[in-house]
């Protein structure tokens, strides 16, 4: 076992989280992943690469279960020397045949063959085919692998890959950590600078800016509401509109750090908001403080959703709340399990990290505006722990 010198964590991190997943596959009867995904062979290896952008290289891990055969990491010969001072596996299987004469030409292929060297090829093998996954190759790359291994047993190893994923380690709490403390002062930044007549687009770059600075790492998303022709959209771009006087704007944004998300949401008022914006925005900010506060460990995700949903019922708001859950999970994903949702049942554990926002708009003409506030939130051994640190209130722009 080696350390890269430019890995994200330390080998020991990656064996750990091999280790864990060996012990999953043992409980369920599953003899090897194959994984194809980013987040997925990110997760397992700590492969730093651009590539991939692109859709037109596929590469795959294969993880077997016992632990005295190495994974495999199959990948495009291109990326080989990347992978090597990236990540801290020893066997790594080229594919493309340019400029290593005997690598197979095709990645398919070359994954069958290493699922075949690490004998697979008559076991279970899961891959990532349910909720939440994708799979980081073609319809027909994926009909050709399956053609290829007639005596393989395939299965879903989403629930697997999602057990271990939603417990973060310590290095992965540090990671979101410090891409919440980016958000934040990207926020800072942004807020600061917000101006009547200012465009979303203009504030989002002020934002990507910032967090850029304090990453040096690509920021991850921003999204912005502002006025009445945004307050029903959702997950919405940043727009070339300016953001007038009596405005409410929402702004949702995340600094990405080590390939780690954060997603949080604040509201701004463009001059002083009316008294009912003003109550809404009230109601809004003691809903998701609820929902915050009830976390800590054993309590189920229905809880969290009943907490924020509740203050909105007791505030008179129940015709304009229409939302079926009120945050998720946070890591590799900017939205993984768990759902905090309606008669949710995943009882949260210290070391999730999660998000909280009961969102609504005034139903049924959105005159009002959009109402949304989020946390990036820690469970702890003994409660919880807030990652998002920038202010909640309404900030009001004066000029």
């Amino acid at each position: 076992m080696r350390n890269p010198d430019f890995g994200p964590f330390p080998a020991e991190e990656y064996l750990a989280r091999c280790q864990k997943a060996r012990r999953l596959m043992e409980a369920q009867g599953v003899d090897g992943l194959l994984l194809t995904s980013k987040e997925n062979v990110v997760y397992f290896t700590g492969l730093q690469t651009i590539g991939w952008d692109s859709k037109h290289r596929p590469l795959g891990l294969i993880l077997p279960r016992a632990a005295e055969r190495e994974p495999i990491f199959v990948l495009p010969e291109t990326l080989v020397p990347v992978a090597h001072e990236t990540s801290w596996l020893e066997w790594l299987k080229p594919w493309g045949g340019w400029r290593i004469p005997d690598a197979p030409r095709d990645p398919i292929q070359g994954i069958q063959q290493a699922i075949g060297e690490l004998g697979l090829d008559r076991g279970t093998i899961g891959l990532e085919l349910g909720y939440g996954q994708r799979l980081g190759m073609s319809q027909t790359d994926y009909v050709e692998l399956l053609t290829g291994l007639p005596n393989a047993r395939i299965m879903d190893a989403s629930d697997i890959l999602w057990q271990l994923r939603m417990i973060k380690s310590p290095l992965e709490i540090d990671a979101l950590r410090k891409a919440c403390a980016a958000t934040s002062t990207g926020f800072e930044a942004g807020f600061d600078a917000m101006r009547f007549g200012m465009t979303e687009k203009e504030l989002a770059g002020v934002m990507f800016a910032k967090m850029a600075e304090e990453t040096n790492e690509r920021p991850g998303f921003i999204m912005i509401r502002s006025g009445l022709r945004k307050y029903g959209m959702v997950n919405v771009e940043p727009f070339h509109k300016p953001m007038e006087r009596g405005e409410l704007v929402v702004v949702d944004a995340g600094a990405k750090f080590k390939d780690y998300w954060c997603d949080f949401m604040r509201m701004a008022s463009m001059g002083e908001p009316t008294p009912e914006q003003q109550r809404f925005f009230e109601a809004e900010l003691e809903s998701q403080q609820a929902g915050v506060d009830v976390i800590k460990p054993g309590v189920t995700t229905g809880e969290v959703f009943e907490a924020c949903y509740q203050v909105l019922v007791d505030r008179g708001l129940t015709e304009h709340v229409k939302f079926e859950r009120v945050g998720h999970g946070l890591g590799l994903d900017m939205h993984e399990p768990p759902s905090m949702e309606r008669n949710g049942t995943t009882v949260l554990c210290p070391g999730m990290v999660v998000t909280v926002e009961p969102m609504f708009s005034d139903q049924p003409n959105y005159r009002l505006g959009n109402f949304a506030l989020e946390d990036v939130v820690l469970v702890t051994e003994t409660g919880h722990e807030v990652l998002s640190l920038f202010p909640k209130h309404l900030h009001i722009v004066q000029a």
